[in-house]
């Protein structure tokens, strides 16, 4: 079920801090900091490798009360 339909964020080799509607990502491998809005981290949140690309934008839509496009 690893596949492009079905997400999974790299964990390794991260540091992840959430942070009020925001997470802050340090790539411990390449020094450099990512800082994910509200919308990416919903999205990096369901990428689990479990949730597919149309589960997780219904997710956002509900979350922002309009419909969300798969790509």
């Amino acid at each position: 079920m690893n596949n492009s339909q079905y997400p999974l964020a790299r964990t390794n080799g991260l540091v992840v801090q959430e942070v009020p509607n925001e997470v802050l990502v340090f790539d411990m491998e390449t020094n450099e900091a990512h800082c994910l809005n509200e919308t990416a981290a919903m999205v990096w949140k369901y990428c689990d490798g479990k949730t597919s690309v149309p589960e997780i934008a219904g997710i956002l839509g509900e979350n922002k009360g309009s419909s969300v496009p798969d790509d």
